[in-house]
């Protein structure tokens, strides 16, 4: 596969992913049916924030856990980020990879804090992060483990305990799961992950109440750094199947230029789809290595009261 294709991939992914998501009707959920978990949809890498919430697939930062358990042993270090949106909501994630004899693991830790109910009628939930009502909390600790199987595919699981608070109480608890294989071909790579399978949760408050889990099918394809002049360049793109049905493609670009051996300036930019009115569908990000250490930033506007701006330290 040549360079030239392996770069017009992540853009076929978008355009394909635009088309499918023309005209779908949303499907509203039962009042008494909504989604929850906003920790696990709002995103919990700077990096992928910055692209749109499409991961670099070959970026190998130990936050890959969250998106592509497959490639947790091509990942390395420690990420740790801190999200806010507006003056309420707060995200926090932390995530660290070693190996072991038998394969590679990682764990990951994500708490948010918001105001409002916490519920949804679809299940892209980020722009509940600015309500400003009773405080809720969110929670999920994630244990992974991959390997490469027959030297061909890698593979990954992700266990995650999640628990959801509201007005200071435990509301809900749940068990939920990632699956995920990877594999390169050439100068991409390639991975397809089922996010957050898992029941659904009766409320502990309200036992009519059902809280559903916002499970995701996902297909990422990244290229490899190539040069452009004196500049380095890479693209990278998702296509995700929400649980409702809707089809949202993501992906971005990162431009980087060293002018010294081990110090790296990075701009970024991202494009996704938005089903709902209260986000940009653009994304920007910079970003600045220094030998091992990467600082990070990344900004979405929201049509609400504020924005997103996060915030990240990866050491690899």
């Amino acid at each position: 596969m040549g360079l030239r294709t392996a770069a017009t991939l992540p853009l076929a992914v978008l355009a394909i992913g635009a088309i499918a998501g023309e005209g779908r009707a949303q499907i509203v959920q039962p009042a008494r049916d909504a989604y929850r978990a906003l920790v696990l949809q709002a995103p919990a890498s700077v990096e992928a924030a910055a692209y749109g919430n499409a991961p670099y697939l070959r970026g190998g930062g130990a936050d890959l856990l969250f998106y592509a358990p497959a490639l947790i042993g091509r990942a390395g270090g420690m990420a740790a980020s801190l999200h806010r949106y507006g003056s309420e909501g707060t995200l926090a994630t932390l995530a660290s990879k070693g190996s072991v004899g038998l394969g590679d693991f990682a764990v990951g830790l994500q708490y948010m804090r918001y105001g409002g109910s916490g519920t949804a009628a679809l299940p892209d939930l980020q722009y509940a992060a600015f309500g400003d009502g009773e405080p809720v909390t969110e929670f999920a600790a994630s244990l992974g483990y991959a390997r490469t199987l027959f030297g061909v595919v890698d593979a990954g699981v992700v266990a995650k305990y999640l628990e959801l608070h509201f007005l200071r109480a435990l509301r809900d608890r749940a068990l939920v799961v990632d699956l995920g294989v990877a594999r390169e071909f050439g100068p991409t790579m390639v991975s397809l992950t089922a996010r957050n399978l898992g029941s659904d949760v009766k409320t502990r408050t309200v036992t009519d109440i059902t809280d559903r889990i916002p499970t995701q099918l996902a297909l990422g394809i990244s290229t490899e750094s190539f040069e452009v002049g004196e500049l380095d360049m890479f693209l990278t793109s998702q296509i995700a199947r929400r649980r409702d049905g809707e089809i949202i493609p993501a992906g971005g670009v990162e431009i980087s230029y060293w002018p010294v051996q081990g110090y790296t300036f990075r701009l970024r930019a991202g494009l996704q789809r938005v089903v709902e009115d209260e986000r940009s569908p653009f994304t920007f990000g910079l970003a600045f290595t220094g030998d091992a250490l990467t600082l990070e930033y990344a900004f979405q506007a929201f049509d609400v009261d504020g924005d997103a701006h996060r915030f990240g330290l990866s050491f690899r």
